[in-house]
């Protein structure tokens, strides 16, 4: 009669070790979670000093260039600082890791900049093509472009405005931020450098479709056709 309750006892035995397990698994991925978190800071002069001590000598030159430009962040943390609504656009941040990115000269991009503009999509390509920091958020409607510095983000959205509008195609865009960067560096300066020209538009979101809509949408263009 002994045997009878022997794996009963080991099988709880199991689920015990089991559901510590599972517990001490939980914890641990906690713990990791909250330890690769950003670290926030409430926003005061001295966190701001604090914070970027130790950070890379340019991701540090950004930030004390955005502050003297924008004033105190929305937000600090041991990762990146973000400024709201430095006009002309609509959300700056500095990372503290940036990008390795080698077009035009190599540099670190950690200026990121945000303008709301909705981009018709078959544009979407070219402004990849253009530079693999030009990013377009097609649901919330922004244009993001993250560079070294915020003469070059400028130079780069007012190119993008080109593409845009058909007046420039992609590699001439590229030789055209090159000679801007070149006379930048040699302390010339032009107005698509230091001006955006590409004005920020309203309700600029694109929320896509559901499928229903989409396939309704599609019933409607083979009737048309059907009728034509």
């Amino acid at each position: 009669m002994r045997h009878v309750f022997v794996i009963p006892i080991l099988t709880a035995g199991l689920i015990a070790l089991s559901s510590c397990s599972h517990y001490k698994g939980k914890e641990a991925k906690k713990e990791e979670a909250e330890a690769t978190a950003a670290k926030v800071m409430p926003v005061t002069q001295d966190n701001v000093t604090t914070m970027v001590e130790s950070w890379p000598e340019t991701s540090k030159s950004a930030v004390n260039s955005m502050h003297a430009k924008y004033g105190l962040p929305a937000v600090v943390s041991d990762e990146f600082i973000v400024w709201n609504n430095t006009a002309p656009f609509k959300r700056t941040t500095v990372y503290r890791d940036g990008a390795i990115h080698l077009f035009p000269l190599r540099h670190n991009d950690v200026i990121e900049q945000v303008v709301d503009y909705r981009i018709p999509v078959a544009t979407i390509s070219k402004l990849s093509l253009f530079d693999g920091s030009m990013v377009v958020d097609r649901t919330r409607g922004e244009l993001i472009y993250t560079s070294d510095k915020e003469e070059m983000n400028i130079l780069a959205f007012n190119l993008a405005e080109k593409i845009i509008k058909g007046k420039m195609a992609p590699e001439q865009a590229r030789r055209e931020y090159i000679k801007g960067a070149e006379s930048f560096a040699s302390g010339t300066s032009s107005s698509l450098i230091t001006q955006l020209n590409l004005t920020p538009q309203e309700k600029t979101a694109d929320p896509d479709m559901t499928v229903q809509a989409q396939t309704e949408e599609a019933k409607k263009v083979d009737e048309k056709i059907e009728d034509f």
